[in-house]
């Protein structure tokens, strides 16, 4: 990669960074529908033209960073799934997006309470989850045995119970000011259905 590309990503980056610190604060204060993207821009010294540069929508201050989908999932799954069964691949693939946020506990906790406060973000959140299932079905579908029609159910239930299970713990650890820490509650989710998954090879 040229340096010169590479030093405008990580400025980007921060850039972005900085703009959904400004964001979320501004939510917590004031609430995510009672704030518009006037305010943010104004509270970020930027205009709201230079804060669609960087953000195509609000919400998107708040989802471009939400677990599980601030990382390349299908890219994850397909390295594990040479090595590891669907469900196991699922797990690690999760595990991993999990060992990126365990220092930053409070930062979600914060977001998630944002999220919850909305019927429009909860819904978004829900389209998220049910959009980057779409993406990882058809990578489980064909390590699946059996007809097409029976893999592609089959994978459909593995890939979203995979996320609730993802969700649930990372929601549990956010909010709970508990001993657990995230991989443990990753693990001890998956764990939960790891008995009743069928044969996947």
């Amino acid at each position: 990669m040229d340096e010169s590309i590479g030093i405008r990503e990580r400025t980007r980056g921060a850039m972005r960074g900085e703009l959904a610190d400004v964001a979320l604060r501004l939510f917590e204060e004031r609430g995510y529908d009672e704030t518009p993207v006037d305010e943010i821009s104004t509270a970020a010294g930027i205009s709201p033209r230079t804060f669609y540069r960087y953000f195509g929508t609000k919400e998107d201050v708040l989802f471009a960073d939400l677990p599980p989908t601030s990382v390349d999932l299908s890219e994850l799954l397909t390295e594990h799934l040479s090595k590891l069964s669907p469900w196991e691949a699922l797990h690690q693939t999760l595990r991993n997006v999990s060992e990126r946020m365990q220092t930053q506990r409070g930062r979600w906790s914060r977001l998630l309470r944002v999220v919850n406060t909305s019927d429009s973000l909860r819904a978004g959140h829900l389209e998220q989850h049910m959009n980057l299932a779409q993406t990882l079905i058809p990578v489980i579908a064909p390590q699946l045995e059996g007809p097409a029609s029976s893999s592609a159910l089959r994978a459909r239930v593995l890939v979203h119970t995979a996320l609730t299970c993802f969700d649930t713990a990372f929601s549990h650890w956010a909010e709970h000011e508990s001993d657990i820490e995230i991989l443990d509650a990753v693990d001890i989710a998956f764990a939960t259905f790891s008995n009743a998954t069928p044969e996947t090879r």
